[in-house]
């Protein structure tokens, strides 16, 4: 399913809802070998990391701020 576009409205779709709700920010996290990049193109920038987390690699925590409709 990748590379189709399903996550990118799965985000956005809920980024949506979010503001909706009267969120300011969304956070997640992901792990290097995941989909970092994924969520980079969505806006999404890193405000910690835990190294070799699990051994090697790096986890990954991200923020965006959501632009409310007022």
């Amino acid at each position: 399913m990748r590379n189709q576009g399903y996550g990118s409205k799965m985000i956005l779709e809920a980024e949506k809802v979010a503001k909706q709700r009267g969120c300011g920010h969304a956070y997640l996290d992901t792990f290097s070998f995941q989909a970092l990049g994924f969520y980079q193109r969505l806006g999404y920038q890193i405000f910690g990391v835990l190294e070799d987390f699990p051994p090697s690699h790096q986890q990954y925590f991200l923020s965006k701020k959501l632009k409310s409709h007022h």
